[in-house]
């Protein structure tokens, strides 16, 4: 598959982009409410059962299977166990908090992702990036609002949790980009999502850690239960869901520059915002919407400092030289 980047006509790209997080905003909902009934890795399971043979199909289907070559291994099963993570963390503050604070948080991500590349590679962040770093985390205070006693604390350091193994994941998935196929990391992701979920199931499949587990891990520890046939439908369409939604978000990508891509994906907030308030009556208060504001800005700001110093090395690298 060969990637195209068409910046003359991104509508069509766009609208894709938009979908595809629409539909995440969908399962985000329905996940949230299937985990009043069902433990949150019963769920990934069943939806990861579903969406890994489009995955599997769409390589097949586009290059005859030639883009499944794996060079390292282990490194992309830490990658899958890193987003698997990050998901699992997601829908646990999904449980225990408003959309739009849980969304929110998650969106520290690419504070995290800034501040961590700095950390190893050591390239210079440059003290305006820092700054809006800084500024973002301060956003999540207005959120969480520590001693306040307003969220729970648990699933709030769910999310924030679930941005940083995000972040450590997206790291992963530029250095293994040089080497393994998208096809090849969205497979092992969900291979280690259904591992996750065997493993949860055999040790605590029959809800013994229930009744020891502290407040907001319920939803992880509750035991299994064998669905209706509409929640069955239900993961089902979840599964097919995330796998469209999948598709949509990677056609869009590669024929988008990811510095005009990346801000639009903060209109999952606003999805997840306005489903807050239609179908679950959740008003975020004057503090949230300050921490939201604060973290969408900080975060766009550092998305667009990360623009100009990639547009700043292309200059340099390809600047006309003299002729002496």
């Amino acid at each position: 598959m060969t990637s195209t980047v068409d910046t003359n006509r991104p509508t069509i790209p766009l609208v894709m982009l938009l979908g595809g997080l629409f539909l995440f905003s969908v399962q985000d909902v329905l996940i949230s409410d299937l985990t009043k009934r069902y433990p949150v890795h019963e769920i990934v399971f069943v939806r990861s059962l579903v969406n890994i043979w489009p995955l599997i199909l769409l390589s097949f289907a586009f290059d005859q299977g030639k883009n499944m070559q794996v060079t390292k291994f282990w490194y992309l099963f830490l990658r899958g166990a890193l987003l698997s993570l990050s998901y699992t963390c997601y829908y646990l503050a999904l449980a225990g908090l408003d959309f739009a604070q849980a969304t929110a948080l998650y969106f520290t991500a690419p504070l995290f992702i800034t501040f961590l590349s700095w950390v190893t590679t050591r390239v210079p962040i440059g003290w305006r990036r820092l700054l809006g770093v800084v500024i973002g985390f301060i956003g999540v205070l207005f959120i969480v609002k520590p001693g306040a006693g307003d969220i729970p604390l648990l699933p709030a350091m769910m999310a924030v949790a679930s941005a940083f193994f995000y972040s450590l994941s997206a790291l992963m998935t530029n250095w293994l980009g040089r080497t393994e196929s998208t096809t090849v990391q969205s497979i092992t992701f969900v291979i280690m999502n259904l591992f996750f979920g065997a493993m949860f199931w055999a040790i605590f499949g029959d809800g013994w850690a229930v009744d020891h587990a502290p407040a907001g891990l319920e939803v992880l520890l509750k035991e299994w239960v064998w669905p209706t046939r509409n929640d069955v439908l239900i993961m089902v369409g979840i599964g097919l869901g995330s796998a469209i939604g999948f598709i949509m978000l990677t056609a869009a990508y590669r024929n988008l520059e990811p510095s005009f891509a990346a801000p639009f994906e903060y209109c999952l907030m606003g999805y997840n915002l306005l489903w807050g308030i239609l179908l679950f009556r959740q008003y975020p208060d004057a503090m949230t919407l300050i921490g939201i504001s604060i973290i969408v800005l900080s975060g766009l700001f550092v998305l667009y400092r990360e623009g100009e110093r990639r547009q700043s090395i292309v200059r340099r690298l390809f600047r006309p030289r003299r002729v002496r």
